[in-house]
């Protein structure tokens, strides 16, 4: 076999264009914003949620949302991060995927409620009922 020297050099490099360079940073950009957001609107959800009001109203309505906006939240994230630490098992694809798609419903139907001016959630009614009951005493 002949070696010459054409069959000593290395294949030549693929080198992405300024432009395609440019666009991936870009998008990196884009994905780290988005973590971001979604990190900040999670916590200042939570926050918001959880936070001691200075003089409490006795709105159920309210109240009710209120409950049912950090409970879905909370479950949210409890599903979200087992799926995460699942996702080398085939599973945790399936669990992260239903995770977002039942906070996206709960998110959805509260919004819907609240926008009617009505309570959500019998449960969440009954608590906020009780909780009232306790400010007002």
């Amino acid at each position: 076999m002949d070696d010459t020297a054409a069959d000593r050099t290395p294949p030549a490099r693929c080198v992405a264009p300024a432009n395609a360079r440019r666009l991936a940073a870009w998008a990196y950009a884009a994905l780290l914003a988005g973590l971001l957001l979604y990190v900040a609107a999670i916590w200042l959800q939570v926050v918001i949620d959880t936070r001691k009001l200075a003089v409490p109203t006795p709105d159920l309505t309210a109240e009710s949302h209120r409950l049912w906006r950090l409970r879905s939240t909370l479950l949210f994230l409890l599903w979200s991060v087992l799926g995460l630490i699942t996702t080398p098992l085939v599973i945790g694809w399936f669990v992260v995927i239903a995770a977002y798609l039942w906070y996206a419903v709960r998110v959805i139907r509260g919004a819907i409620w609240f926008a009617r001016g009505q309570p959500i959630g019998a449960r969440y009614l009954r608590h906020a009922e009780r909780m009232m009951r306790g400010v007002q005493s």
